[in-house]
């Protein structure tokens, strides 16, 4: 995997509570609003959806994913309950955030088919299941748009099965993790971003 494909991966995030002035009080009641599945996207448009949940199983927002014509996913979400400030995000192999009092650890470890070491940042990198941060305002609310070149919800027909985007969608689905702090992208084995405070479960369809 080459610095170019690495670099197919980005993402636009926007704190809620940014240095704008005030909000008045129709905003911060949306603001502070719980996320809504059907504000992430049009209807139709998620090729998969999940629901974040915390280690004591309360729900937290969502996330959205939508297949690209030619490779790779994009990601789009909405959180909230978390500190103010980055946190890392990464792809786990298991479709499982039903252990959340022991770590989500039933979620396993990040998505790298190619054995690579971890970090966007890292010149032995990147793994396909890392992500750039997500930012979180003073709220605890964190949304973001999120593309990834190397992975795909399938199998795509277009490109060859060494070439090709990495299909996340096999018999037991795979998860999207948050973390408590943010991710170096350097860091052996994921980046510094501390425990893991919420998760994604997304279910294989088979």
């Amino acid at each position: 995997m080459n610095a170019a494909k690495i670099l197919t991966i980005s993402s636009v995030c926007m704190a809620l509570l940014s240095a704008c002035g005030e909000p008045d009080s129709t905003s911060r009641q949306s603001q502070n609003a719980p996320p809504m599945l059907d504000q992430l996207a049009p209807t139709g448009w998620a090729d998969a959806a999940a629901k974040f949940v915390s280690p004591s199983g309360e729900d937290k927002g969502y996330v959205v994913f939508k297949n690209t014509p030619g490779a790779g996913v994009i990601m789009r979400i909405d959180l909230q309950g978390l500190s103010e400030g980055w946190h890392g995000i990464h792809l786990h192999q298991t479709g499982d955030c039903s252990d959340g009092a022991d770590g989500f650890k039933a979620s396993g470890g990040h998505i790298d088919p190619d054995d690579h070491e971890h970090g966007l940042l890292n010149p032995e990198g990147a793994e396909r299941a890392d992500l750039p941060n997500i930012y979180a305002g003073a709220d605890g609310r964190a949304t973001a748009e999120i593309f990834n070149g190397l992975v795909a919800l399938y199998p795509s027909e277009a490109a060859s099965a060494e070439a090709g985007p990495f299909p996340l969608m096999d018999e037991d689905g795979f998860a999207v993790v948050i973390h408590t702090s943010p991710d170096d992208h350097m860091t052996q084995p994921i980046g510094g971003a501390g425990k893991r405070v919420a998760c994604a479960a997304i279910a294989s369809t088979d």
